[in-house]
């Protein structure tokens, strides 16, 4: 009775109250899966137990959330563990970039289920075309699903500007595409039910993968591929500015007499740190030869990596002191080059960085991120899920 008054004093109807602490149970069990019971989840949210329970049991209806075995404590009632249910939703992660194609298959519980990629230069390939072949993919990784499951929507990971909504990819200068609308390209059906595409940016995506790992965690994100991308997080939330456009540290200048990057400036970061440019300076044809030439003591190889140490010192060294972060993740080809290229980027962040002298950096670096962009994209499309299991525990609850 107390609930629904407090709901009629702010406007809400008891509708909108429910889809609501349906998203707030849902959140909890989703952190501490596995950890938490209804008393656990009613002591932290400040519901009465009865309307957790009552939220509890639609989401199991709704095959969200599943029951683990009870767990005796010192007295009362044994515990009964909630956790995510797994194999009964799913979401669509997908990746475009210049030199691959990927679709993941993401659970619920965030695991990837199943995965398909090929490499092709999709610079050479039209919009129609590009979306021709992902259609493809997608449905091939589709066929993991089991019968019965569900889909909740499917993102496309680019290297680019994308506007807040997920509709329109404003510019990805290394794929050439500009203004380009994916969902009027995307026609993808399955089992009789549209799958609605939206668009994100690649390495926000790719930081969400991070973020599983270190959730609540504040840090820039930065990895190397063809170019430069970069996110941040502060307390677990991504920032992505006004627009949706924050971040783009692979723009910031660092040679203003540099080479002209594809974004039509001149002295990029990614015109030094991204991988082609620091393959041709060091003479090498891909990480692994580049790698071995660091181990034999290649004297080229060597001068490769310090010039992207005091590049990325000078675009890093700004970010830091602009938004006083003091954990550096780095992965891509960055990660993989961690045992070169941790020494001069600390000498170059301590000269540059106001407070580090007094307070220190921690740099990190994540050799491995396989197909990151994509796995991560397949949790952003899960959000729909966790931002509202209203619309996916009713339809069950009607049948």
């Amino acid at each position: 009775m107390a609930e629904a008054k407090r709901a009629m004093a702010t406007g809400m109807t008891q509708a909108s109250v429910r889809a609501r602490n349906l998203a707030l149970v849902l959140g909890e069990v989703m952190d501490n899966g596995g950890n938490v019971s209804r008393a656990d989840i009613a002591g932290r949210l400040g519901m009465t137990r009865s309307t957790v329970s009552r939220l509890v049991d639609d989401l199991i209806l709704g095959e969200l959330v599943d029951e683990g075995e009870a767990v005796g404590g010192a007295r009362g009632r044994p515990a009964v563990p909630l956790r995510i249910r797994s194999g009964t939703v799913f979401a669509l992660g997908l990746e475009v970039n210049v030199e691959r194609m990927v679709s993941t298959l993401v659970d619920l519980t965030g695991e990837t289920v199943a995965r398909e990629a090929i490499e092709l230069n999709t610079t050479e390939l039209t919009v129609e075309e590009a979306m021709g072949h992902l259609s493809e993919l997608a449905l091939k990784t589709l066929e993991a699903m089991p019968d019965g499951a569900r889909v909740a929507g499917a993102i496309l990971a680019v290297p680019g500007l994308v506007d807040r909504d997920g509709h329109r990819i404003v510019r990805a200068p290394n794929l050439g595409w500009e203004g380009f609308e994916p969902p009027s390209f995307w026609d993808v059906s399955f089992r009789g039910e549209e799958i609605p595409l939206f668009v994100r940016n690649d390495i926000d995506c790719s930081a969400l993968t991070v973020l599983r790992e270190a959730p609540g965690s504040s840090f820039l994100y930065v990895t190397g591929e063809v170019g430069i991308g970069a996110a941040v997080s502060m307390d677990g939330s991504l920032l992505s500015g006004r627009h949706g456009w924050a971040s783009e540290l692979g723009h910031i200048c660092v040679d203003p007499d540099g080479t002209v990057c594809g974004c039509g400036a001149a002295g990029c970061l990614e015109t030094v740190a991204g991988l082609h440019a620091l393959l041709d300076a060091a003479g090498q044809d891909d990480v692994e030869s580049l790698v071995q030439a660091l181990e034999d003591g290649d004297a080229k190889a060597h001068a490769a990596v310090q010039r992207i140490a005091e590049a990325l010192g000078i675009a890093i060294g700004a970010a830091l002191n602009l938004l006083d972060v003091s954990t550096v993740r780095l992965g891509g080809h960055l990660g993989r080059l961690g045992e070169w290229l941790r020494e001069p980027l600390e000498k170059e962040l301590v000269t540059r960085v106001l407070w580090a002298p007094h307070f220190g950096i921690k740099l990190e670096f994540i050799e491995r991120a396989p197909l990151r962009a994509a796995m991560g994209a397949g949790l952003a499309a899960l959000g729909r899920v966790m931002r509202d299991p209203a619309a996916w525990v009713d339809p069950h609850l009607e049948r």
